[in-house]
């Protein structure tokens, strides 16, 4: 058998071809790979050159159509302050007419000269009255004090020296009312045995207004006394020993009205002051500018257009990577498409302040801090004064002895601290014990029927001498909230108060407002308390719930115009309203302020056909998103929950979601078959009912003003 035929060897020569050829294979095939990702590569930045292309085009058209949506809201908002303006201008020419042909003696307050004279000619009277005749003159100054606070809120177009006028216009008439009431109870201590109670022999007087209550115990008999109680104001107070067998009277003054708050600091909120930054060395920015100008180029651009040719730019900046053999075909294609210029008709979003920082309350612990508690049911003046020497009767004549200087006698009376003073035991090694000299005088008082209070109210004290209100001489604090009754202990005499937490309501839980007709509507709050509900009828509202509070039943069903209803809910203990610093009081949902008044107004322009509702979304949206519920609500009935659809607002859009309110996760996605529009007023024009859409054309501006009034008022965006 013949051997077999071994493999050829390869020379060295065709060794070296071989490996030639692989390699300049692979060459090839590593060139073929780079221009096919070079290729894609092209092809992929011109696509995103396209996209950004088209998506610069949509934005100018979106901002087109939105730069004419809002000016057209601007339009009717403007006409619908032009037409408020003019009628507050009518109103106030009205008030002024009547002031003139107002024909009861008392003067104008707005003029110094009529007011100096006024207040000269009553501090001057001296005539003697009957009491009740006497308060409703000091009632007649108090309305002079609220006309002037009237025209201080009401009137914008006052001049500093007016607003100085005024101010001190009030500050006197204060003095004056403060000095008749002094006179008033003067004259009734004078004459004390002749008002004399036939059966304890003391002065028991009482004499009442609408905002003033005198009340008046006078020691004529000299005989240990117990407790006394003003059964018409449900006032109830002991008189110490020491007091039974002196010659004074206690003075109880209420008054329905505050005169010391507003000289308090701590009535008014402090914004943090900003540390200044320094501003860059002119040099520095000359050089900064020279080298920004080295190549001899002005940017003659301001910072708006800049910052719109961006996108643009970076697409270009991309472009120039390709190739240098695309380089030179695609420039001309380049230079062929000009910037178009801004529109000049664009509308331009005015900048959001910035968040407002309060500064934190720095008194001492005992001082009240009145941004965070307020005062319910008016001011108590609880003196303790001297008694006169009383009229004698000797013979036929009466001797009357003159009280020089005629003004009361405030006697100075500070509680000891202890109230059990330990002194030596005796043989029995029992410890005795004796009384204070001056002990704690016990009050007890009946609430206001006026007035409601959700909590356990806290008594104050007025320091005259550092102007504010106190918490401290207070002791044995009780609360009988089935019986309204509240007792305690003071260590002082003088002004006292009682307060309540500003924020008890806030955050509220939820709220709504709901159509009724056209100009006519209701607003729910379910506060953190109390359930409140308030109609709205052109330009007045009326309180409606709660029905079940007797404190509130003055103010059910009765219209006032919008800032009468905030100022008397709040007298009467239903604060709904937040202060500008409320949020460091309350943990609020903090949004873009000027985003947040928009929606206001754009719920008010269409709340006589859409109801809108508080959305737990709204919690998880950030500063710049507001989320609501909405519904078309043409039919006077409460809403069902599938009724409600899911509303987002921004600056610059409003639209309807998919996203419900019983939905497990929140998403931006459109509600299918709809459109965003720049505003809510646009979004309602293509997705309500022509009836919807022909009740809010038919709305009328004082419904609409007032409808923002109340939602600015309760802030419900931002405290639900």
């Amino acid at each position: 058998m013949p051997p077999k035929e071994g493999k050829k060897k390869l020379s060295k020569a065709e060794k070296d071809k071989l490996k030639k050829e692989e390699a300049e294979k692979k060459a090839q095939e590593e060139e073929e790979a780079r221009l096919l990702a070079h290729e894609e590569e092209k092809k992929r930045k011109r696509v995103e050159m396209e996209q950004a292309e088209e998506r610069k085009k949509q934005e100018k058209e979106e901002k087109k159509e939105r730069s004419v949506q809002m000016k057209e809201l601007f339009s009717i908002l403007e006409s619908n302050k032009s037409a408020l303006d003019t009628l507050e201008n009518q109103k106030r020419k009205d008030a002024k007419w009547a002031r003139y042909m107002k024909c009861d003696g008392s003067p104008d307050p707005t003029v110094p000269g009529e007011i100096n004279t006024y207040i000269n000619l009553r501090l001057e009277d001296q005539n003697e009255g009957k009491s009740l005749d006497l308060l409703k003159h000091v009632e007649q100054d108090n309305a002079l004090i609220e006309e002037l606070h009237h025209w201080l809120s009401d009137s914008g177009d006052l001049s500093v020296n007016e607003e100085a006028n005024y101010k001190e216009a009030i500050v006197e008439i204060q003095n004056l009312m403060s000095k008749k009431l002094d006179d008033i109870s003067l004259q009734v201590l004078c004459n004390a045995t002749d008002l004399q109670d036939s059966e304890t022999y003391n002065l028991q007087y009482t004499v009442e207004t609408a905002n003033i209550c005198l009340c008046i115990w006078g020691n004529l008999s000299k005989k240990r006394i117990k407790p006394f109680e003003f059964t018409e104001k449900g006032f109830t107070f002991d008189i110490p020993r020491m007091l039974s067998l002196n010659d004074c009277a206690f003075r109880i003054l209420f008054t329905k009205y505050d005169h010391l708050s507003y000289q308090s600091s701590a009535l008014y909120p402090k914004r943090k002051q900003k540390k200044e930054v320094p501003e860059p060395e002119p040099e520095k920015i000359e050089e900064k500018g020279s080298e920004e100008n080295q190549d001899g180029e002005q940017n003659e651009e301001n910072p708006e257009e800049v910052v719109e040719k961006e996108d643009t730019q970076d697409v270009m900046a991309a472009l120039q990577n390709l190739d240098e053999e695309d380089e030179d075909a695609e420039k001309p294609a380049e230079e062929e498409k000009p910037e178009e210029p801004e529109e000049e008709d664009d509308f331009e979003d005015p900048e959001t302040p910035e968040p407002v920082e309060w500064e934190d309350f720095d008194e001492d612990d005992d001082i009240i801090d009145l941004r965070a508690y307020h005062i319910l049911g008016g001011v108590i003046s609880f003196d303790l004064v001297e008694l006169p020497p009383q009229p004698k009767q000797v013979n036929s004549w009466t001797i009357t002895p003159l009280v020089c200087p005629p003004e009361i006698r405030k006697i100075t009376y500070v509680a000891d601290t202890a109230s059990l003073t330990p002194v030596p035991k005796d043989k029995e090694g029992q410890e005795e014990k004796k009384r204070e000299d001056k002990p704690p005088i016990s009050i007890s008082y009946r609430l206001p029927e006026d007035t409601m209070f959700v909590d356990e109210p806290q008594p104050g004290r007025w320091d005259p001498t550092i102007k504010h209100w106190r918490q401290d001489g207070f002791s044995d604090v009780k609360y009988d909230e089935e019986k309204r009754f509240v007792q305690f202990k003071t260590s002082y005499f003088g002004k006292i108060a009682l307060f309540q937490d500003a924020h008890i309501n806030m955050p509220f839980q939820s709220w709504e407002i709901r159509p009724r007709n056209v100009d006519n509507a209701i607003l729910t709050v379910i506060a953190a308390v109390v359930d409140i509900q308030i109609e709205i009828k052109n330009d007045v509202c009326c309180l409606t719930q709660p029905s079940d509070r007797t404190e509130v039943t003055h103010l059910l069903n009765k219209w006032m115009y919008p800032s009468e209803l905030v100022k008397a809910m709040r007298a009467s203990g239903i604060n709904i309203f937040p202060a500008e610093d409320s949020s460091k009081f309350v943990n609020v949902q903090t949004k873009d302020t000027l985003l947040e008044e928009r929606i206001y107004e754009q719920m008010a322009l269409t709340s006589s056909a859409m109801a809108y509702s508080w959305s737990k979304w709204n919690a998880d949206a950030d500063l710049h998103s507001i989320v609501y519920l909405g519904s078309e609500s043409l039919n006077d009935e409460p809403l069902l929950e599938e009724d409600w659809s899911v509303y987002k607002s921004t600056k610059t859009r409003a639209m309807k979601l998919k996203t419900t309110e019983i939905s497990d996760e929140f998403s931006d996605e459109l509600a299918e078959n709809t459109e965003f529009r720049s505003n809510l007023y646009h979004l309602m024009k293509i997705t309500i009912s022509e009836e919807g859409m022909d009740r809010i054309e038919k709305t009328d501006y004082k419904y609409i003003d007032c409808v923002q009034q109340l939602l600015q008022a309760t802030k419900v965006l931002t405290y639900a």
